[in-house]
């Protein structure tokens, strides 16, 4: 699995992202923190806040293309998202000096809606500040609403499982189901926004993407996950000159990240 992974250390997935960036590829960089320890979660935060700032000047020292995506849960994020803001803010704020672009990821159910209020909250102070919606959760569709009226940036994925989800399981949707949403998120992306990601390594979402901005010609990237569809990254680049971003998990907490991966069937399983 470890080609799916950046590194086990914030050195390894700084050269990998180098590596990427001159071969005209942007990157991503996701600490991935486990949370399965004796600390606390204000000693988490602590932790994820200390790491989080020495990649964003370590990102900055060795000229990086790119930006950071950021989980909340790692900030205090169950204790209300004002918390959270209270965290966040200083990172954002040191990203920005860098000229780097952050991402709020907000796929788990239990805590989409918190983390979209903490987006709200943030985004009148960060124009350049992002979110993750997932087209697995019907909430996507309010969600969408609610962050293009703000004038917001959004990353539209599928959506990972999550500790607790079976695929297959009674109540959880078809994947055709989650693909009809993702192409009607889409759309109204294509339609209503000015500046947004679309992570995916669907062929067909993807070609109905490019076709979309054949009619309707928007600022747009594609990210795709290290290590699934290098080929593919590539090819979106040099022969369809599409923007193409790089998602580079690293840390210790990447063993569940990848775990996710393979129960949706992003990646062959261990």
């Amino acid at each position: 699995m470890d080609s799916y992974l950046a590194g086990t250390n914030r050195e390894e997935a700084l050269e990998r992202a180098r590596h990427l960036n001159k071969e005209g590829l942007g990157t991503l960089l996701a600490p991935h923190f486990d949370r399965e320890t004796s600390l606390t979660a204000s000693q988490h935060a602590d932790r994820a806040a200390e790491e989080t700032e020495a990649l964003i000047k370590s990102m900055g020292l060795k000229l990086i293309r790119g930006g950071l995506s950021i989980d909340p849960r790692d900030f205090e994020l169950e204790a209300g998202w004002a918390r959270a803001m209270e965290r966040i803010s200083p990172l954002v704020v040191r990203a920005e000096e860098y000229g780097y672009g952050v991402w709020l990821e907000a796929e788990d159910a239990e805590t989409a809606g918190a983390s979209l209020d903490l987006y709200l909250g943030l985004r009148p102070r960060f124009p350049h500040l992002g979110i993750t919606l997932s087209a697995r959760l019907p909430r996507a569709l309010s969600d969408l609403s609610t962050v293009t009226a703000s004038r917001g940036r959004v990353r539209l994925v599928k959506g990972l499982q999550f500790p607790g989800e079976v695929a297959g399981a009674e109540g959880e949707e078809p994947v055709s189901d989650i693909n009809g949403r993702f192409r009607l998120l889409l759309e109204i992306l294509f339609r209503e926004s000015n500046f947004f990601a679309i992570a995916t390594h669907d062929p067909e979402l993807i070609e109905e993407a490019h076709r979309l901005s054949e009619t309707a010609p928007r600022m747009f990237e594609f990210q795709l996950y290290m290590g699934v569809s290098d080929t593919l990254a590539r090819r979106l680049v040099y022969e369809r000159g599409h923007p193409t971003t790089i998602y580079l998990p690293y840390g210790e907490g990447t063993g569940r990240h990848i775990e996710r991966l393979a129960r949706g069937g992003r990646i062959p399983p261990a």
